[in-house]
């Protein structure tokens, strides 16, 4: 299996190279909260408009700007805007994007045109624009640790530890992320009989988790051979899907060994198993060309109706 990750750079990227789909004469940019923000604020900035949130523009909160750049539209409350993107960062189901078009009053729906960055369909009709496609299974920077893809992963804790040591003041620690659900396993290279002082740090930190599994005495984890084979023969007898780590060469040689998808806290990137002809790889490739043959630059008058794609 092998995951897509996104980073905030790749975000940027992909809405730069896209700017061609969303140009226009738009007057405000709306934002779906939370994620949705990020992309709407750097989508707002290249068309040099009006940034908001959804729920300030239905209560046309009065709009804010700095006072270093002059917009191209000027205009001081959400409502004097007749032509609206809304933004969000991902669709998959298209539920929820729905859902809050479908909550709007209809004389500002009328107004407005619905943009997602990134598509897990390379064609639909429930958005009127996509930038790319990216079909499952993905991750984001931004959400990563408040996705539900952390319930099927494993977390090494001295890789989420920001600063402080585990082996000192177990009360000066803190860690990068706190993440929004239960982990399913977390692996920690402090011994068995500190299990009780790990437990507290994790609850007192609002980190929820399946199973925490410790090293013993016999797992010499100073070595690094051993460290890494005892992180690799946890993670495969886990049911977790993702590995998150935080140093890059453990990352790397446990995505080797353990061949799963490895995310590298301290690279910001995810390191994958090689390719398999799986159903689902096969699909998502055929898929991936089509996206690729009819957003570019040699596409022919027609060629939608030429297409004939049924791949679920």
């Amino acid at each position: 299996m092998q995951i897509r990750f996104k980073s905030y750079g790749d975000l940027g990227r992909d809405i730069t190279k896209n700017f061609v789909k969303f140009s226009g004469d738009w007057d405000l940019v709306v934002g779906i909260p939370r994620s949705g923000m990020v992309p709407a604020y750097m989508i707002a900035l290249a068309l040099n408009v009006n940034c908001t949130d959804i729920s300030s523009w239905v209560n046309n909160y009065p709009l804010k700007k700095g006072m270093t750049r002059g917009l191209r539209n000027e205009i001081s409350s959400p409502w004097e805007a007749k032509k609206v993107l809304i933004v969000d960062d991902s669709i998959m189901s298209g539920n929820s994007l729905k859902s809050e078009v479908e909550a709007l009053p209809e004389w500002l729906s009328d107004r407005a045109s619905t943009l997602a960055v990134y598509s897990s369909k390379p064609f639909r009709k429930d958005v009127d624009i996509i930038l790319e496609f990216l079909p499952h299974p993905r991750a984001f920077e931004w959400n990563i640790f408040h996705h539900k893809v952390i319930s099927r992963s494993c977390v090494s804790l001295e890789g989420m530890i920001r600063n402080g040591d585990l082996n000192s003041n177990k009360a000066d620690l803190s860690f990068r992320y706190i993440p929004s659900g239960v982990i399913d396993t977390i692996v920690s290279c402090q011994n068995e009989s500190s299990r009780h002082e790990v437990e507290n740090l994790l609850a007192s930190s609002g980190i929820s988790y399946r199973e925490l599994i410790m090293a013993d005495s016999e797992t010499n984890v100073k070595e690094f051979d051993s460290l890494i084979k005892f992180k690799v023969d946890k993670f495969k007898a886990s049911p977790a899907e993702m590995f998150i780590e935080g140093d890059s060469d453990q990352a790397r040689l446990i995505c080797q060994e353990a061949k799963k998808p490895v995310f590298c806290l301290n690279d910001n990137c995810i390191y994958n198993p090689g390719d398999k002809l799986g159903t689902r790889f096969i699909k998502n490739k055929v898929k991936y060309l089509v996206w690729k043959v009819v957003n570019g630059k040699s596409r022919k008058p027609g060629f939608f109706s030429l297409i004939i794609f049924k791949i679920k």
